[in-house]
């Protein structure tokens, strides 16, 4: 039973048992009844407005869910013509297979097991992995 339901059933016993407003108890109680159904009806209000909030936010995350698809599949697309494996190359390492005119030092990754590329000889033994962020070793 709704709170609307259970407010109109109050209101049917109040007068299906001839319920006498006119005494300092009734007065009372008809008032809390009338408050009572004020709060039901603002109370479905309330509700509705939620509702078409919901609508309206489910249909922003469905054009999110577009426009996210969108975005990474062009950026996905971008990748597949760098020479590296590494899925987030920022399309700037200088590799024969991209086009470039400097060597660069090819790398396997040990962790990862991406291909990655640096345009200068590392002055350390060890490189970071653009992919995974692991320390790649360099003999």
């Amino acid at each position: 039973m709704t709170i609307n339901e259970k407010v109109a059933y109050l209101r049917g016993l109040m007068e299906g048992l001839d319920f006498q407003t006119d005494t300092k108890e009734g007065k009372i109680i008809k008032l809390m009844a009338d408050i009572l159904e004020d709060m039901s009806e603002e109370l479905l209000e309330t509700q509705d407005s939620v509702d078409d909030i919901n609508e309206y936010l489910e249909a922003m995350d469905e054009d999110l869910t577009t426009v996210e698809e969108a975005l990474f599949d062009e950026y996905d697309d971008e990748d597949d013509d760098c020479c590296c494996d590494c899925d987030d190359c920022d399309d700037d390492c200088d590799c024969e297979d991209c086009g470039c005119d400097e060597e660069c030092y090819q790398v396997t990754c040990p962790h990862c097991k991406k291909t990655v590329c640096f345009e200068l000889a590392p002055e350390s033994n060890v490189v970071v992995c653009p992919c995974c962020g692991g320390n790649i070793p360099l003999e």
